[in-house]
């Protein structure tokens, strides 16, 4: 979209997806929180950066709205909002990468987090070049990618903290099925 409307439309919507994200992961993450007797460390890092990234999502998309609301132009906001979104998304890679812990994770689950990590690289690579006017123009194009990015990584994590109770008593129901056709075989 090239209109401002659009693009503040657009915006609104971001501020909305990202505090109902970070929402439901909370109410998700309570509610399982009574029924586990451990909560694991891989729990807790995908709790914090869904809420980290869809609140710090939502109070950028807030700053860009109120840059615009002072008439400040278009070109300079894009430009502001994709250095901080490069610096914040720069934040969250650190942060996530020096939290991982790949001694427990499958290696399919392993090489989807490496992935996730080139990924977010790439938007900071997007978004310091639309900061900066190189390639791109101060533009909201890129500036909304790295949004759809970070989106995508909250939505990821979302889905496997709710899917988690789900596998474990799969697993459960497994283990005992197994140790029970273990002990008919013995006898």
């Amino acid at each position: 979209m090239n209109t401002l409307s659009g693009q503040i439309e657009q915006l609104l919507h971001i501020i909305e997806v990202s505090i109902i994200l970070a929402g439901f992961a909370a109410m998700v993450a309570t509610f399982q929180s009574r029924k586990v007797e451990s909560i694991t460390r891989g729990h807790v890092v995908s709790l914090a950066m869904i809420v980290y990234i869809s609140l710090f999502s939502a109070l950028l998309a807030a700053f860009s709205l109120s840059l615009l609301n002072f008439h400040i132009e278009a070109g300079y906001v894009w430009s502001t909002s994709s250095s901080l979104m490069g610096v914040a998304t720069t934040g969250f890679i650190v942060y996530l990468w020096k939290k991982r812990h790949f001694k427990f994770v499958s290696i399919i689950m392993r090489f989807t987090y490496y992935a996730l990590f080139g990924i977010a690289s790439f938007v900071v690579i997007i978004s310091t070049l639309n900061a900066a006017g190189i390639f791109f123009e101060r533009e909201f194009g890129p500036y909304f990618l790295s949004y759809i990015c970070n989106l995508f990584f909250v939505g990821f994590a979302f889905a496997r903290l709710l899917m988690r109770p789900l596998w474990k008593s799969v697993d459960i129901k497994e283990k005992n099925r197994t140790q029970t056709e273990r002990g008919k075989a013995r006898r």
